[in-house]
């Protein structure tokens, strides 16, 4: 139980330390400022970034100025915003049964054309060995949360791309009938046959991958491109599996290979796929500039000349975040110019690597994060610029299609009591004998 008295007197403290640190931390920002906009020689700042060598995640490859900003474009009068989110139960070796389950929504919704939303879920439960275990380096490794985590990740992209598939088909069946080229008899049948209003694919109609240990949709060769209403698919969070650098190099190797297979198809279709960010923490472009602020010509942290110094010549600006900076820059609608992220997984990502821009959404500056293909089409640009901002606009604040998925693919914590309930029901009834861990029992049996 927790001593709210004792929370409450480190609170205070906390609250005032902050306090002392505003006036330090504000003229930090105008420093950062000062130096956004002496950079006006961007090319030479571009040149010396790719020489540097740093321990900090620097924005890099930007084509204007650091102040550049554009405009909010228009935005079609038919397109397809296409989103998916996950949640989770994680293996508990403390529960009745060791397994795990991920749910994963699909949200699709039209604009300007009158089709009714898909707004569901479907929820996957893993329990076999080939699930709870994997092999690495000879040895059995059992599926962590981390692990789990991941797995969830790659699912929601290839959700993502199951159902750009689909409504890909549906514009292609509209866009034949508008041309007067299809009839109601012969019309081509979705690849499920299925009604986007009232279900989605069974597990029998999936296709397992060939090298896949999971029985979750596959794209297989994707449809040649056609004139379709623009669509744009939505993430919640970044397109850079960073996290995969602390996991072992086969399960690594394995999920971006996957996820790659997702880009792919979407750079195939010339659909832009999209990490959205909310309040982002990161300081790529500080630390872009604090490089600019290097005497040495070719900068080497682990080389540094002036460790001796009572500041560094870098450090006046150490603790600033890109978000606030854009605060000062951007008004609503408008976004960043575009830089490329040197996050070292990205080494792996081949022809997409991620380049991201920030944008003021209104009430507040978000992070975009978008494949280099994506990133180097202004069309493809435009298009993710608008209909993001639009996407805030009817959300009040968060795109609307992404805080849909999140509801659908929610597992709280009444959810999660229910989900062992039943477990524990059909154990009982097939009579197999239930045990769980003292642990187990005493957090449900509170005894004082």
């Amino acid at each position: 139980m927790l001593d709210f008295s004792a929370v409450k007197k480190q609170i205070v403290y906390m609250v005032g330390e902050q306090k002392s640190h505003q006036n330090l931390y504000q003229k930090k920002v105008e420093k950062a400022l000062e130096e956004l906009k002496r950079w006006q020689d961007w090319p030479l700042l571009n040149f010396k970034l790719s020489q540097s060598k740093t321990s900090w995640l620097t924005a890099q490859d930007f084509s204007e100025p650091l102040t550049a900003f554009s405009p909010l474009p228009p935005k079609p009068k038919q397109f397809t915003v296409i989103a998916t989110d996950g949640s989770q139960i994680f293996p508990d070796r403390h529960e009745i049964a060791l397994c795990y389950l991920i749910n994963i929504s699909s949200v699709v919704l039209h604009y300007g054309t009158g089709e009714r939303p898909l707004l569901t879920s479907r929820p996957t439960l893993f329990y076999r060995e080939e699930d709870l275990y994997k092999e690495w380096n000879r040895h059995k490794v059992p599926v962590d949360g981390e692990m789990v985590g991941i797995l969830r990740n790659l699912m929601e992209f290839q959700e993502l791309v199951r159902l750009a598939t689909e409504t890909r088909e549906q514009c292609e069946i509209r866009e034949q009938e508008n041309m007067g080229t299809g009839e109601p008899g012969d019309r081509e049948i979705g690849k499920y046959g299925i009604n986007y209003d009232t279900k989605i694919p069974e597990q029998s109609d999936l296709r397992v991958g060939d090298d896949s240990p999971h029985p979750y949709y596959i794209p297989t060769s994707p449809r040649p491109h056609v004139p379709v209403s623009p669509q744009v698919a939505l993430y919640d969070g970044t397109l850079i599996f960073w996290h995969l650098e602390a996991t072992p190099e086969d399960f690594s190797a394995y999920i971006l290979k996957e996820f790659l297979k997702v880009l792919d198809s979407f750079q195939k279709w010339q659909v832009p796929i999209a990490g959205y960010i909310s309040y982002p923490r990161s300081a790529d472009v500080i630390h872009t500039l604090r490089v600019g602020m290097c005497p040495e010509y070719f900068v080497n942290c682990d080389k540094c000349p002036y460790r001796d110094l009572p500041e560094l010549p870098c450090e006046p600006i150490q603790g600033v975040i890109d978000q606030v900076i854009f605060s000062y820059l951007l008004e609503p609608g408008e976004r960043s110019t575009v830089f490329k992220s040197t996050s070292k997984i990205l080494k792996n990502y081949g022809p997409h690597s991620i380049y991201f821009f920030y944008l003021n959404v209104g009430s507040e500056i978000a992070r975009v994060e978008i494949p280099e293909w994506v990133a180097r089409d202004q069309n493809l640009l435009a298009l993710t610029h608008a209909v993001i901002y639009d996407q805030v606009e009817k959300g009040q604040g968060y795109p609307v299609s992404l805080a849909e998925a999140h509801e659908k693919a929610v597992v709280r914590g009444p959810d999660r009591e229910l989900f062992y309930r039943m477990l524990q029901d059909a154990l009982v009834q097939q009579n197999i004998r239930i045990q769980s861990s003292r642990k187990s029992q005493k957090k449900r049996q509170i005894s004082i």
